[in-house]
């Protein structure tokens, strides 16, 4: 008797949208959000975030959902539909999505007309040869000797002022992008630290040849 392989499952905290990209030099592009769970910087434990990686993250990605490829498109169509709006681009994000994602994924995406883009923390090697994305983000999370190899970064992200000292946009200047933006770091409610990590990188970007600046625009206009 035939052996019947088990049918991929991914674990997804959240699909939701059409929204509109607030990040990078892709900020207002409208798409649709598929958000992995799971994650290799924190456990997404609030008793851990300090000593994380990422003691400044304002994402849920500890609970989930494991849904097949098929309840995934699903999805994403009935959000088009409910809304009326067709999207172009799915954005994969997480936690971190490369903990997950495979060449599967990314072909039934593509399949069903869709452009995909990948935001990554830079410290996951890809289960798939990642040129096959349309779009793909490194926003490091580890410092530069640390980082994966990618065969090509449409998006160069520095988080600023990061809590690790080694991770500054210098550390990654010979990192190979298309573009390459500074973005403040959100405090998450505190609008002092907010407002003074942007002067701050406003006041860095100044000082950088070829970086850009990346505001949170989807926190500006009030959307998710």
């Amino acid at each position: 008797m035939r052996r019947t392989e088990p049918v991929r499952q991914y674990g997804v905290h959240k699909i939701f949208g059409p929204t509109i990209q607030g990040e990078g030099p892709m900020a207002g592009t409208p798409c649709v959000f598929v958000r992995f769970s799971g994650c290799n910087m924190w456990d997404g434990r609030p008793e851990t975030r300090a000593e994380s990686h990422c003691p400044f993250c304002d994402t849920d990605f500890f609970s989930h959902t494991m849904m097949q490829m098929g309840e995934i498109l699903e999805d994403i169509s009935e959000l088009e539909r409910h809304s009326g709006k067709w999207v172009d681009w799915i954005w994969l994000s997480g936690g971190e999505p490369l903990l997950q994602l495979d060449e599967a994924f990314v072909s039934a995406l593509h399949q069903h007309g869709y452009k995909i883009a990948v935001e990554t923390n830079g410290a996951t090697t890809p289960r798939f040869d990642t040129s096959k994305l349309d779009h793909i983000t490194v926003s490091p999370k580890v410092p530069r000797d640390q980082m994966k190899t990618f065969p090509h970064i449409d998006t160069l992200k520095v988080l600023y002022p990061h809590p690790n000292p080694l991770i500054t946009p210098e550390a990654f200047d010979d990192v190979t992008a298309d573009v390459a933006v500074l973005q403040p770091i959100d405090a998450g409610g505190d609008d002092i630290t907010t407002a003074t990590n942007i002067r701050a990188a406003v006041d860095k970007v100044l000082t950088l040849n070829g970086w850009r600046l990346s505001l949170q625009l989807h926190k500006l206009i009030g959307v998710e």
